[in-house]
């Protein structure tokens, strides 16, 4: 069953939060803004706000539901986003990001949030690369995992984002050869961190959201198949709220369940479907009341058998509903052609006006 949302209306939503260069804004604060508060004075948004500018996250963000909702970025100002995203790159750390012209956070997060948001846009060539590279590479620790800066403990969540970029600029294979002792650690030091879930850094409790983080990173490796899939499910599987819905972020019911731990382990899930598997139209009322027949008939204790069904209806919503995830920008396949689509369009509008 899908759910009853206008599509059109949520991507009206997002573009009102574009900032545009045809509004007279500083090109250097060009993309999308993080809240409409940024730009809010009295009597509602004005165009000279001195401090409505983008959040290079919230440009990834934006990107990635626009094209997963079908638009096709007509009204996206390309070159300016581009500008705005270059224009946070860091003049005294190269190949580092901050988060926003106004915002002095900056680490991997941002990094790759830029990476990622001029994949999509085609524009990678507006990047210094080798200073990203070079960024990416003193931010490797003696455990084999990346950390957020230089000099700071590794974490899965930086792993991922240094892993994610490297594969964004085709560079993650010179970079960890198959072969090379680096790449071995990082993936053993991957590994280490699952106990029934993930964690992000040793000895820390497990959190769904790091399910996502791991499990992509060891698919951008090709090492996915090491998960201990049966741990992690009954892990995931406990963490569900059948109440209200979506995944908390450790099993316990006093935590409530949220969108981004629900989001983002549901896609480290995604990252175990084999490349062969196909999707099904199965709604997840079909699949429970086909599991809880095939369960009860197995299991006698019921606590049991409501265990073992959450389960197994994970591990069915992975073979049978989910899509394949390109890790690189956690997007689904059909996502993600949709990409390519845009490419070859933009390609063929730059080629006409060189011939013109």
């Amino acid at each position: 069953m899908k759910p009853d949302v206008d599509v059109s209306e949520l991507i009206d939503w997002i573009y009102s939060y574009h900032i545009k260069s045809a509004d007279g804004t500083n090109p250097n604060c060009c993309g999308f803004r993080g809240s409409m508060d940024s730009g809010l004075r009295t009597g509602g948004m004005s165009k000279d706000a001195p401090y409505d500018f983008s959040h290079v996250t919230m440009v990834y963000a934006a990107l990635c539901t626009l094209i997963t909702l079908g638009d096709d970025l007509s009204r996206l100002d390309k070159q300016g986003t581009v500008a705005g995203i270059v224009a946070l790159q860091c003049p005294d750390e190269p190949g580092l990001f901050q988060a926003g012209l106004f915002c002095p956070e900056r680490d991997m997060r941002f990094v790759f949030s830029a990476v990622a948001s001029c994949y999509i846009l085609d524009s990678l060539s507006s990047l210094d690369t080798e200073a990203i590279v070079g960024f990416i590479g003193r931010s490797l620790t003696h455990d084999g995992g990346f950390a957020q800066l230089p000099g700071l403990e590794a974490h899965a969540g930086a792993t991922y984002c240094a892993l994610a970029s490297l594969a964004c600029l085709n560079r993650l294979e010179s970079f960890l050869p198959a072969s090379s002792r680096a790449r071995e650690r990082l993936v053993k030091w991957l590994l280490s961190l699952q106990d029934k879930g993930f964690h992000g850094r040793p000895h820390k409790p497990d959190d769904t959201c790091y399910t996502y983080w791991v499990c992509a990173s060891l698919k951008l490796l090709g090492c996915e198949k090491f998960v201990d899939q049966d741990r992690l499910l009954q892990f995931v599987s406990s963490a569900w709220d059948e109440c209200v819905g979506g995944i908390r972020k450790i099993p316990d019911p006093s935590y409530p369940s949220d969108p981004l731990h629900t989001f983002l382990c549901l896609s480290g899930l995604a990252c175990l479907k084999p490349s062969e598997s196909a999707t099904s139209d199965l709604s997840l009322e079909d699949l429970r009341a086909t599991l809880h027949e095939s369960v009860a008939g197995a299991i006698g204790d019921d606590d049991k058998q409501d265990s073992e069904e959450r389960v197994e209806l994970f591990r069915s919503l992975l073979a049978n509903v989910m899509h394949q995830i390109h890790p690189e920008l956690n997007v689904t396949e059909p996502t993600f052609r949709r990409i390519q689509e845009l490419h070859r369009k933009w390609r063929g509008i730059d080629a006409t006006k060189r011939e013109s």
